[in-house]
């Protein structure tokens, strides 16, 4: 639930902090007064695109915080949990910051987030709906997404998709067996010659040979200068280890009598003790050397093949190894490689898998398909719509979907005697706006977000369908916070907290949101259904207004 929204040089707000209690709350203002500026602010926290005119005049950035609550084992404490996002305060902090540059950041509890886990987060915690939700009863996919979504069927309807997609892999595995398999007896023939030729080498390492054989064609000279340094080292009348041997004697007296001097004495020994070491090694190394002219004719032979088949090939030699490995792989996927037949029985199993899964659905859909449409007409009915008639309508689709087997349709018709029709071919604005309130607040009432907002969902109503509108609203704040800006006095009478956004002309101008007292409020449903004219009867409607409120509950 949301309970804090903290606005700072975002649009016409200046500093703006705002308490949003629980239940029902709606936000009312005069035309350009700002009532876009709480939804605008609340959709930058939860992830959406925002632009740099939303950064006040003259100033360089936009800084927006959303505090919401929640409850143990929600979505939301789930989500913030798994990704160790989790501040133990029990409270969920989102906010934004927007560059006048137009680039922007975002944080979560205080850690730096994207904005795609912004409005991943967003989508669980909030549920928006505009004044243009109506045009999305017009898409054939939506009658067929919301019978699911009111009808819990999420999961059969992800395990059809699942199925359609295992069916249609299957489909294309098998296509390619089909046609790899004119062409796989010829590649297994060409990867076993090759193989065979690169066998005599491929077991060699390339880099070693090539050293080996630099290191016998250097044979004599390797030997005389190790010879020669060996003498240097160790075998000359004045050879370097007599020589640091005497420094060492010399040092050895003087080195308690300065530190420095015991330093360098201890780095010398160090050194006496490395060079005995280097001196052993490389008389080791002189005694085990050898020269075999047949050994270095096979490498040569081994260096020669190696060369040439990497210019066949077109590799580098010490490529050659790691290539008849590749080749391996290959050969052994292709003789592995299911013949189109197996194949095919696996395509007949996934298909009869998915009409499975298909056919399980679509009853499930039919059979939820009545009472939902029922509903929904015994709904609208009281929004102005005496004769209004919902069913849904199933066919058979010719070629099967991931969604299904069927297409669905909603249809309707407002008029007695009149069989319903598509939706999009026979309802007016008007008539749309009040099924897609229906529809909405039906939807609502089924979400795991803790906050609806309704943006200007009820133009095109008025008078008493707009009260109806209200006591809607009102009945579903029962269950989770609700927001909603709204023009008619009738809805926001009903409303358990009433919002007011006005502009100040100020330098340059600003807007202000206040909560009002019930006497305000009063003041506010007399401007909204009297105009600039406030008088005693106005104010008596807007008494009237909130009279039915409190007679409601």
């Amino acid at each position: 639930m949301l309970t804090h929204l903290t606005l700072i040089n975002f649009a016409l707000a200046d500093h703006l902090a705002l308490d949003i209690p629980p239940g029902f709350n709606v936000l009312t203002g005069e035309t350009g007064a700002g009532k876009s500026l709480l939804l605008d602010a609340l959709s930058a926290c939860l992830g959406e695109r925002t632009d740099s005119n939303l950064v006040r005049f003259g100033t360089d950035k936009a800084d927006v915080t959303a505090t919401f609550s929640y409850e143990e084992n929600s979505p939301e404490a789930m989500w913030i949990t798994q990704r160790e996002l989790n501040d133990n305060s029990g409270e969920i902090h989102l906010r934004r910051v927007i560059f006048a540059t137009g680039r922007s950041k975002a944080w979560i509890n205080g850690r730096p987030t994207s904005l795609t886990e912004l409005k991943e987060l967003g989508r669980i915690i909030v549920q928006l709906y505009s004044q243009h939700s109506q045009q999305q009863l017009l898409e054939p996919p939506y009658p067929r997404q919301w019978l699911d979504r009111y009808s819990d069927f999420h999961l059969q309807a992800n395990t059809v998709r699942q199925a359609y997609q295992t069916w249609q892999k299957n489909i294309r595995l098998h296509t390619e067996a089909l046609n790899a398999q004119a062409s796989k007896l010829q590649r297994i023939q060409t990867l076993e010659l090759q193989l065979e030729e690169i066998e005599e080498v491929a077991q060699y390492n390339y880099l070693e040979i090539e050293q080996e054989f630099d290191r016998l064609s250097h044979h004599e000279s390797i030997m005389q200068d190790c010879s020669q340094s060996l003498n240097i080292l160790d075998e000359d009348e004045q050879n370097i280890t007599q020589e640091l041997a005497n420094i060492l004697r010399k040092l050895e007296s003087h080195a308690s009598r300065s530190e420095q001097l015991n330093e360098i004495y201890s780095a010398l020994l160090n050194a006496q003790s490395e060079i005995n070491d280097a001196t052993l090694s490389l008389r080791q190394f002189i005694d085990r050397q050898s020269f075999d002219p047949e050994r270095m004719e096979q490498l040569n032979h081994e260096l020669a093949i190696f060369h040439r088949l990497a210019r066949k090939y077109r590799l580098q030699p010490e490529e050659i190894a790691s290539q008849g490995e590749s080749w391996q792989n290959e050969l052994l996927q292709l003789q592995q490689l299911e013949d189109p037949e197996s194949l095919s029985a696996q395509v007949d199993q996934s298909y009869m898998a998915f009409v499975d899964a298909a056919e399980t659905l679509d009853r499930m859909r039919q059979e939820a398909a009545m009472p939902l449409a029922k509903q929904l007409t015994e709904q609208v009915k009281t929004l102005a719509l005496p004769e209004a008639y919902f069913e849904f309508k199933f066919e058979r689709l010719s070629e099967a979907t991931a969604e299904g087997l069927s297409s669905i349709q909603l249809l309707f018709t407002a008029n007695k005697g009149i069989p319903p029709q598509p939706l999009a071919k026979v309802a007016s604005g008007g008539e749309l706006s009040r099924i897609a309130l229906v529809m909405q607040v039906m939807n609502a009432e089924k979400t795991e977000a803790e906050m609806i907002v309704f943006d200007e969902i009820d133009v095109g109503i008025s008078g008493g369908t707009a009260e109806i509108v209200g006591r809607l609203l009102s009945g579903l704040a029962k269950h989770v916070q609700v927001l909603c800006i709204t023009h008619q006095a009738q809805v926001a009478a009903q409303s358990d907290h009433h919002l007011l956004v006005q502009k100040q002309q100020t330098d340059p101008a600003s807007s202000c949101i206040f909560a009002l007292s019930e006497e305000k409020r009063i003041y506010e449903l007399a401007r909204m259904t009297g105009g600039i004219e406030i008088n005693s009867t106005t104010l008596e409607h807007a008494k009237q207004l909130r009279e039915l409120k409190f007679h409601a509950k």
